[in-house]
């Protein structure tokens, strides 16, 4: 029984007692003569009301009892809501961690590209310094499986960007690298003081046109970092442009027609390096 019900109890027997205070005999046969109470096998008053008393005092604890339980409970499902809360609260960390690397690597390339933007322009003016001599001498070379063409004073060699990077990313294939070497091998065997313009190009159909410029800039930008740094290629002999979906090579009305327009091309200029 609970505190509520005992002290509701003992409040009712005070009252009892209260009015015999003046009484010293007992609460049986006298008790029952004084009040009037005559009626055999009936219960006295105060019995009735102590056995109310019991019942609402049961009645109560019954509710204290489901009050604990529905507690508990309560407790229970504030527990599994704060272990949720921490989750969130980690994977909000996570990715704002991965958003700040995200964000720090792309100013990373952007830093990247105006170091080899500015490689090709100082002072003011373009560094690319005709070369009659070695204009007359731009031979074409060949490339096994690749499109190598004459285009006008420059030679334009074409690379399918499909080969080269995973689908509308600057991510390199497993087999770029290689492909990658054999460009540039023929390139410094050919050409090793022309000027090289490194080209990219996409379709006009799965990217809008801020984002096709972003992801030819950033293909281009793969293939100069691996010039650079895997096949040695000066710097300063090169440059980058993204021209996103810019000079289709063919119709982009069909499959083949974008798989074309999705390509590298490394454009060697009859100009000399510095």
């Amino acid at each position: 029984m609970c505190a509520r019900s005992q002290i509701i109890i003992a409040l009712a027997l005070v009252t009892l007692l209260a009015g015999g205070c003046n009484q010293t005999r007992s609460l049986t046969a006298p008790v029952a003569a004084s009040s009037g109470w005559t009626q055999p096998g009936a219960s006295p008053p105060q019995t009735a009301q102590l056995q109310d008393l019991g019942r609402r005092a049961s009645a109560l604890d019954a509710d204290n009892r489901d009050l604990h339980t529905e507690l508990a409970r309560t407790d229970q499902q504030n527990q599994l809501l704060k272990q949720e809360l921490t989750l969130l609260r980690e994977q909000l960390a996570k990715l704002s961690s991965q958003a700040r690397e995200t964000e720090l690597a792309h100013q990373e390339k952007a830093r990247q590209v105006e170091a080899l933007q500015a490689s090709v322009t100082r002072g003011g003016g373009a560094i690319l310094k005709a070369n009659n001599s070695l204009k007359d001498s731009l031979k074409l070379v060949q490339i096994a499986g690749l499109d190598v063409q004459q285009d006008g004073d420059v030679i334009r060699i074409e690379v399918p960007a499909d080969r080269l990077f995973q689908p509308g990313t600057s991510q390199m294939l497993p087999g770029g690298d290689s492909l990658l070497d054999q460009v540039a091998t023929s390139l410094n065997g050919s050409y090793p003081r022309h000027m090289i313009g490194v080209e990219g190009y996409t379709d006009n159909t799965s990217l809008s046109a801020g984002r096709s410029h972003q992801i030819t800039t950033a293909q281009a930008l793969a293939v100069v970092d691996n010039l650079i740094r895997r096949n040695q290629v000066p710097e300063g002999q090169l440059l980058l442009v993204g021209q996103g979906a810019n000079h289709p090579r063919a119709s982009n009305a069909t499959p083949a027609g974008q798989a074309k327009n999705r390509r590298i091309e490394f454009v060697v200029y009859p100009e000399t390096a510095p």
